[in-house]
Parts: structure tokens; C-alpha cells; sequence
């Protein structure tokens, strides 16, 4: 019964082996990437930091290209997870906007994602396609799945937005401001979680509500808004 037990046992080691070794490659890949860039980072270099054989990389990930994007997406997901069915079960728009916007700037200030990032404004002409699977790994998806959340708000009629997709992208690009640009250029630290909450429910108010002032039974909208608003639900009904 011991060595049943023993056996059975041994199979889940291996898989948290795995699981451990993909999360040092990771960790050792983003420190080469961001002392060499992409194009002076080595899987040989990895390698001498993580311990093990170019196979056991090759096995989790493939090559270089492989890798630059595991790490992207790995960023992505972190950013992404305040999006997932699970989460918004039970959050309005706003506590869903602050709850990625918290999510997306702890993801683009992580070390790692500015080292990706920097690296890949240096190199991304040189290497296009590198910058393909940054954007789409990255910024894109991230757009993307916010497009598709406020559709699911639009369908409800909680707002009036004609372009989701161009909506996700002003919000996406309000968090980031100068704040992240500072940041890349190395003009000040990363933002702490205090000045994270404030930036971030600056960016939420201003998106949800605008920065024209109002005047009283009128929304920020104004005239012209409310001819466009007006316009969408006769043509709805």
C-alpha cells in the first residue's frame, strides 16, 4: 500500500517540477532580456542562470521568439484576470474599469514588462515580427477583452459607446498616460499603490463621466451628445 501510495505520488512531483522550472526559465529569461535587449539575449545565457539543458527550454517554450512571448503573455494574463467571466460576476462598469485598471498598471510597471517593453521599442524595426507578437500577446489582447466586456455593458444599455474597440483603447491608453513613458524613460520610479488607486480612478471618472463641466439638469454630454444619443435609440427601437 506504501509503494502505491509512493507511486501515485511521484507523477504530481514531476508535474510541480515542471511547473517550477517553467517559472524559473521565466524568471531567468527576463532578467537576460533585460541586461542584453533581444537581440544580445542568448537561450545559452538563460541557461547559465536557471541550470539545465537548451532541451529542457526547447520542451517548454521552443526557442528565443518563444520565449520573449511567453513572457508578454504571462504579463497580459496578470492584467487580463480582473476581465475573466469569474470576476465580473457581480461588479458594475466602474468597479470593473478600477479593478483591471489596478490589475494593467501593476502588469506595464512590473520590471519585466518594462524590460520587454523597452527592449522591444529598441529592436522592434529590426525584428517585426517581434513586435507583432508583442502587440498581439500584450496591448492588443488586452484591448481586445475590454472591447468585449463593455459590448456586454453596451447590450445592456448601461452605456452608448458606437466602438467598443475605440473605446477600450482611449481608457487602456488614459492608464497608461505619461506616467508609464516616464517610467520607461527612467525619469522617476514606478508608480506606488497609492498613486496607482489615484491615477487609476482618475482615468475611470474621466472615461465614465468626461471633463466638461456640467450644468445643472444637463449631463456632460451636452447638446450635441444628447442629438447623437437620441439618434442611436430611435434607431435601436
Amino acid at each position: 500500500m506504501a509503494q502505491a501510495q509512493r507511486a501515485a505520488a511521484r507523477p504530481r512531483r514531476q508535474r510541480r517540477a515542471g511547473g517550477e522550472l517553467r517559472d524559473a526559465i521565466l524568471a531567468a529569461a527576463s532578467e537576460v532580456f533585460f541586461e542584453a535587449g533581444y537581440n544580445g539575449a542568448s537561450i545559452e545565457a538563460v541557461i547559465e542562470r536557471v541550470g539545465g539543458s537548451k532541451r529542457a527550454i526547447y520542451s517548454h517554450f521552443g526557442g528565443k521568439k518563444e520565449l520573449f512571448a511567453a513572457l508578454v503573455t504571462e504579463a497580459s494574463n496578470r492584467a487580463l484576470a480582473a476581465l475573466s467571466p469569474e470576476e465580473l460576476v457581480g461588479h458594475d462598469l466602474e468597479g470593473t474599469l478600477l479593478a483591471f485598471g489596478r490589475r494593467a498598471i501593476d502588469a506595464v510597471m512590473a520590471p519585466t514588462t518594462l524590460a520587454l517593453y523597452r527592449a522591444i521599442v529598441a529592436e522592434g524595426v529590426r525584428f517585426p515580427e517581434l513586435a507583432h507578437i508583442f502587440f498581439e500577446r500584450g496591448p492588443g489582447r488586452a484591448g481586445t477583452r475590454l472591447a468585449a466586456v463593455l459590448e456586454g455593458f453596451r447590450q445592456r444599455g448601461e452605456i452608448e459607446v458606437e466602438d467598443c474597440q475605440r473605446a477600450a483603447e482611449h481608457f487602456i491608453g488614459m492608464l497608461r498616460d505619461d506616467l508609464h513613458l516616464r517610467v520607461v524613460l527612467g525619469l522617476r520610479p514606478p508608480p506606488d499603490a497609492a498613486e496607482v488607486e489615484v491615477s487609476v480612478g482618475q482615468a475611470v471618472h474621466l472615461f465614465l463621466n468626461g471633463c466638461q463641466a456640467r450644468k445643472r439638469g444637463t449631463t456632460a454630454t451636452g447638446a450635441k451628445g444628447r442629438r447623437s444619443m437620441a439618434k442611436t435609440k430611435n434607431a435601436r427601437s
